[in-house]
C-alpha cells in the first residue's frame, strides 16, 4: 500500500468537561473534569488514517517546549517530520454534558511559518495522496503537488460563504474537497458552484449531526449520507475523523466515493466517543460492524 502524506497542525489540548452549560467562575474542585491530549487537525488525520490502516507520513511544526515534547511521544506508528517553530499550539475545549464543546485556541507562529517546502518534496515520492489541511504553510505546497502529480485532499473546514480569499488556492487545487457547510443557507447549491468553478472530481461536504453530502464529477444530483446515531462526548474532531476515513477507503482501499462516505460516516460517529478531540479514533473492524448495522 502507498502511503498518504499528512501536513498539518499539531497541538496539545486540555479538556475541561463541564458539569452544566456554563464555565464556574468561582473556581473549585473537579473530580474527572480535566484531561490532556494530543489534537490538531494534521495530528487528528494522521491518527486516524494509522488506526484504520492507512500507512501514514505526517509532515507537522513543533517547538522545543514541553507542548512539543508530549506531540513527538504521542506519535508512535506514524511516520513524522517535525518542522521547528517558536511555540507548540495548545487548545483548551470546555465541554459540556451533550458533547457539544468551545475551543479556545493559542497557535503560536506556526499560522505565519514559512512552507516547508524542502521536506514536504523529500516526503512526497511514492505517496497516493497529500492530505493538505488548510493551515496557512499548506497554500504554498498545493503547487508543489500538483506538479508531481499527486492526488490533493484538503478540507477547508466550516465555511460561511465561496468567496473568501482564504479558501480559494485550496478550491482551486483540490481533486477531493472536503469542507462543513452547516452555516450555508443552500447546501446542495453551494456544491453545485464550487464543482463548477473548480477542477475538484468530487466534493464532500459535512451536515453535521444530519449527516454528509457527496457531489461527483459526471454524476447528477447531491448524494445524502445519513449520520451514524451515537451518543456524544466530545464532537471535537469528528470533521478529521470523516476526512481521514474517506481518504482511507477512497485511496487505500478503492472504494467508490458513495460507499467511503458512508464507511467515513460510521468513523466520525464512532470518534464522537472520545474524551478529547485527538482521541476516539475507530479501526478499520469497529467502522465495518456499525456500518453494516443497517
Amino acid at each position: 500500500m502507498r502511503p498518504l502524506l499528512v501536513c498539518g497542525t499539531a497541538n496539545v489540548e486540555t479538556v475541561f468537561r463541564l458539569g452544566g452549560k456554563e464555565l464556574p467562575t468561582a473556581g473549585g474542585v473537579f473530580p474527572d473534569a480535566l484531561s490532556l491530549n494530543v489534537s490538531g487537525v494534521g495530528m487528528n488525520l494522521a491518527r486516524g488514517l494509522s488506526r484504520l490502516g492507512s500507512p501514514t507520513r505526517l509532515l507537522t511544526l513543533a517547538a522545543d517546549d514541553p507542548a512539543g515534547e508530549l506531540v513527538r511521544a504521542r506519535l508512535g506508528g506514524v511516520e513524522t517530520r517535525f518542522v521547528s517553530t517558536r511555540l507548540t499550539p495548545q487548545t483548551l475545549a470546555l465541554v459540556r454534558p451533550d458533547g457539544m464543546h468551545t475551543f479556545y485556541r493559542d497557535p503560536g507562529d506556526t499560522p505565519e511559518a514559512p512552507a516547508p517546502a524542502a521536506e514536504f518534496l523529500e516526503m512526497l515520492p511514492g505517496c497516493a495522496a497529500a492530505l493538505l489541511t488548510n493551515v496557512g504553510w499548506t497554500r504554498e505546497l498545493l503547487p508543489l503537488a500538483r506538479l508531481a502529480g499527486v492526488p490533493i485532499l484538503t478540507d477547508v473546514q466550516s465555511i460561511a460563504r465561496l468567496d473568501n480569499p482564504y479558501d480559494t488556492p485550496y478550491f482551486a487545487a483540490a481533486d477531493v474537497l472536503m469542507l462543513s457547510v452547516e452555516r450555508l443557507p443552500d447546501p446542495a447549491a453551494a456544491l453545485h458552484e464550487l464543482l463548477n468553478r473548480f477542477p475538484a472530481r468530487l466534493i464532500v461536504a459535512g451536515l453535521g449531526t444530519a449527516g454528509a453530502l457527496l457531489l461527483e464529477r459526471g454524476v447528477d444530483g447531491v448524494q445524502h449520507q445519513p449520520a451514524f446515531p451515537v451518543q456524544a462526548v466530545h464532537q471535537g474532531g469528528a470533521g478529521d475523523a470523516l476526512a481521514a476515513a474517506f481518504a482511507h477507503f477512497s485511496f487505500t482501499r478503492g472504494r467508490s466515493a458513495r460507499e467511503a462516505l458512508r464507511l467515513a460516516c460510521a468513523a466520525a460517529a464512532l470518534k464522537l466517543r472520545g474524551w478529547g478531540s485527538g482521541t476516539g479514533h475507530a479501526s478499520e473492524e469497529e467502522v465495518m460492524e456499525l456500518a453494516n448495522r443497517r
